[in-house]
């Protein structure tokens, strides 16, 4: 009896990560911020980093977001903030404006990893998720970690710009135009 007790014990304290994981899971509020500056953790704000309750998840933690319209994407745990309390969070979008269209969604939230609070695990955290949207931006992936504003930006880089129309000569530029141009 004693050793099933200790095996039972065992087991659960195996498994007391996905435990907890799974008391973070499920719904959160979530608003946006366009401040740029420095965070809670030590990194300069960008995109794919939200500021949450540490108590609910800590700095470096990876979550994956979903409902969030265009935002919906992979993000770290970067800041925190006095208004953010509980199963809050707030997105940061470099967008003033795209920041207050955001509103306030009622999100998804899956933990991917728990953070330890420090800014080493904010950085170790933040360089895999920039790693996983990079992947996701290359292969054009829908419902992973790029969020559809990434493949937005991505598609719209990558369109070919109109140098000029049939009616007018697109400009060469040369040296000797460029000091033509400067002579005049």
């Amino acid at each position: 009896m004693r050793k099933l007790r200790t095996l039972l014990f065992l087991l659960l304290l195996s498994t007391w990560p996905a435990f907890a994981r799974d008391g973070v899971n499920g719904i959160y509020v979530a608003t946006a911020y366009s401040d740029h500056g420095v965070t809670a953790s030590g990194e300069y704000t960008h995109r794919h980093i939200v500021a949450a309750d540490p108590n609910v998840l800590p700095l470096g933690t990876r979550i994956k977001i979903k409902n969030a319209g265009r935002y919906s994407g992979e993000y770290v745990v970067a800041d925190t903030g006095a208004k953010i309390v509980g199963r809050r969070l707030d997105i940061y979008i470099p967008s003033e404006a795209a920041a207050i269209k955001f509103g306030v969604h009622h999100v998804n939230v899956k933990i991917i990893s728990m953070g330890a609070g420090t800014q080493a695990s904010t950085k170790e955290a933040d360089r895999a998720v920039k790693a996983d949207v990079a992947k996701d931006v290359r292969n054009q992936a829908d419902e992973g970690a790029a969020t559809a504003e990434d493949i937005g930006t991505k598609k719209s880089a990558e369109q070919p710009k109109h140098v000029g129309t049939a009616d007018t000569e697109p400009s060469i530029d040369t040296a000797a135009n460029r000091e033509d141009s400067t002579r005049h």
